[in-house]
């Protein structure tokens, strides 16, 4: 290797010359480190070669291209994402996380193919717990990255996925395909999610919960510069639309990726028959704790391209695959404080501090206790040693005491912790509450609530600044949030120039959001998502529901009368409605929700609801895949409820049913009823 001055490129010919030599050679040397972790020169070289490249674009600024190692660190900040829509939708995948359901998917499969199931050899990839991402490649340059989203309509964060230097901005070789749509995996090793932590512990920030969060964030994140300060990696996993690229099937595809200068998952991958991919699973799960990150399974896929398309698709998840995820991680824990915190709704929820314990890929401080009745259950005081489980993105959760401490019995507090006021213990509800509707605590959960990714997703509104403008007293009402300035802003401790422009561009694209996501991050009482998508397909905007009366609230299947009674509780509540006006006249307009389609498929014309804890899907899948079989969904136990589903702990739910004669199915019966559905 040899550098040269900046001095020796005073030619603009030799200077241009030069540029291309050193953009090569440290594409090279990328490929080498991220994709092939075979690097061949130190650090303090590459970095040597950086500077000089850097130099010369500073002297030639007309040699600065988008695809210069540089550009990966220095882009301008975006004013909003864009959303686009992926030109084949990005499906999720069924989750299994027992043996026997694997074996079940591979009868449905064999069923399928006749005696083309003879030829059929499977694909096993480790399931890594990141952000699924598009990238695509035309004529070999990179021009666009694009998250998952809702599998039809993604995010484009190309300017901070230019920050991730195991992402070739070309690809390599000289017959690059005309378009390459390349799907993968977006992780933070656990190295160096430390790493930025202890860079938040030194600045005196709050710490990041986990690597998931964290990379997500990073992606969506407007300026890239601060991106290119958390470094991320990106394995391929699979294919979007492609022109010019011929592969057979699934592990020749990831060996084409990996000669384009891709990082695919390497020697963690593994193809043969069922047992070796099932016997790699349980090897992957062995080295779970040493894989520097986080996988929370193995996916299984048919490799041959060919059989791949005769399966075909279900309507959200492929049939040729399956994900078979690892079981729940326990540990055990000493708690050092209860403490108790206010939520939105005044509810006040005990939480145990535990001593940090790293626990199904993040690090457990905290975990609720729920409400009184759980405690009592437990029968948990400081000092106690507990077991705690963790499973995929399940809550952590407190098992058992294995071990009794010596503190006092805990007991509700009587006063709300945050205003003083007497809270109301109600013998007919499990939580305590406080009625104070002016309660910091309270406002500031609301506030949360309302910009949070389910509800208005406004960028760059986080806790911390939220408790800030609650604190400071920027925000004294829900209805303060439309007038925020960046005067306001930035008056706030670390609140600098850019930082304030992204939250008010943040709070001015939510502006818009459907009025369903308004209704849910109103924090309504019972008004979840699912009543709130109900809701606002009957009456699509404001004016509208304001019209609307009791019966014809109670006329709507899934709107029972406690429902009913909130909504109208909430439409007369004239504090309620003046904050609503505030934001409209701020610019709040949210869009229009369209009529809801005739349900189609086999659990058309029923309908379900879910109650106690589900074991294989989490509840956001199962309502997922009853719409997906043409079913509806109901809030409560009623005469218009068909089916019950029933988990482990369902509770009144249950007896109500019941007692009603509304038919009770466990869940293994409920996914053997669909089984029909996704094998057709």
């Amino acid at each position: 290797m040899t550098t040269r001055s900046k001095n020796s490129a005073d030619d603009p010919g030799e200077a241009r010359s030069r540029h291309a030599e050193l953009v090569s050679e440290i594409a090279r040397h990328d490929e080498l480190y991220y994709s092939k972790q075979s690097p061949v020169i130190a650090d303090v070289e590459y970095d040597e070669l950086l500077r000089e490249l850097l130099e010369l674009e500073e002297a030639f600024p007309v040699l600065v291209s988008p695809d210069s190692p540089t550009q990966r660190v220095s882009g301008r900040p975006v004013r909003s994402l864009e959303s686009v829509a992926h030109r084949r939708p990005m499906l999720s995948l069924s989750n299994t996380y027992g043996r026997e359901d694997v074996m079940d998917w591979f009868a449905s499969v064999t069923d399928f193919l006749g005696d083309s199931a003879a030829e059929a050899l499977f694909n096993i990839e480790p399931k890594l717990d990141g952000v699924a991402l598009e990238l695509v490649y035309e004529n070999g340059v990179l021009v666009r990255a694009i998250t998952r989203g809702d599998g039809k309509v993604g995010d484009d964060v190309t300017h901070t996925v230019r920050t991730i230097k195991d992402i070739p901005d070309r690809l390599s070789g000289d017959a690059a395909p005309s378009l390459l749509e390349v799907r993968g995996e977006v992780v933070m090793t656990h190295e160096n999610f430390q790493r930025v932590n202890a860079m938040r512990d030194k600045a005196g920030e709050e710490r990041f919960v986990n690597p998931r969060n964290l990379t997500s964030g990073t992606l969506k994140m407007l300026d890239p510069r601060i991106a290119a300060t958390r470094p991320l990696d990106f394995m391929a996993y699979g294919l979007g639309e492609t022109d010019g690229f011929e592969t057979t099937g699934h592990s020749d595809a990831l060996r084409a990726l990996e000669r384009l200068g891709l990082r695919t998952a390497g020697d963690l991958a593994c193809r043969g028959t069922l047992d070796e991919v099932l016997a790699h699973h349980d090897a992957l799960l062995e080295r779970r704790g040493e894989l520097p990150f986080d996988v929370d399974g193995s996916v299984i896929k048919v490799d041959d391209y060919a059989l791949q398309q005769r399966l075909g698709e279900r309507s959200r998840s492929p049939r040729w695959a399956i994900a078979f995820k690892f079981p729940a991680q326990t540990a055990t824990s000493v708690v050092r404080e209860i403490q108790v915190q206010v939520g939105r709704t005044g509810a006040l929820t005990p939480k145990a501090v535990i001593e940090p314990t790293y626990v199904g890929g993040v690090t457990i401080e905290h975990v609720t206790l729920h409400n009184k009745d759980e405690i009592e259950r437990l029968g948990i005081k400081v000092g106690d040693r507990v077991l705690l489980e963790r499973a995929g993105d399940v809550i952590p959760k407190i098992l058992s005491v294995t071990e009794s401490g010596e503190g006092a019995p805990f007991f509700m507090p009587t006063r709300c912790p945050s205003c003083d006021t007497i809270v109301i213990d109600d013998p007919g509800e499990v939580v305590v509450r406080c009625p104070n509707r002016s309660c910091p605590a309270v406002l500031a959960r609301r506030v949360e609530h309302f910009v949070s990714r389910a509800a208005l997703d406004v960028d760059g509104m986080g806790s911390k600044l939220v408790a800030q403008l609650v604190e400071e007293k920027v925000l004294t009402s829900l209805g303060d949030l439309y007038a925020l300035t960046g005067e306001q802003l930035m008056k706030l401790p670390r609140m600098g120039e850019v930082s304030a422009r992204n939250v008010l561009a943040g709070l001015e694209v939510s502006k818009t959001r459907p009025f369903a996501r308004v209704l849910f991050g109103l924090g309504i009482r019972h008004v979840g998502q699912h009543v709130a998508e109900v809701v606002a397909n009957h009456w699509r905007d404001f004016g509208a529901l304001r019209e609307v009366k009791f019966e014809q609230l109670e006329d709507v299947n899934e709107i029972g009368p406690t429902v009913a009674g909130s909504l109208m509780s909430w439409l007369s509540d004239e504090v309620e409605q003046e904050q609503i006006d505030r934001m409209l006249d701020a610019g709040l307009a949210p869009a229009m929700s369209s009529p809801p389609a005739t349900g189609e498929g086999i659990l058309a014309g029923r309908s379900f609801l879910f109650t106690g804890a589900l074991e294989q899907m989490s509840r956001r899948e199962a309502n997922e895949m009853v719409k997906a079989a043409g079913g509806r969904l109901v809030s409560g136990v009623s005469k218009n409820l068909d089916v019950l589903v029933v988990g482990k702990k369902p509770g009144s739910k249950l007896k109500k049913a019941e007692a009603l004669g509304v038919e009770v199915m466990e869940e293994n019966a409920f996914l053997r009823l669909l089984r029909p559905f996704e094998t057709s």
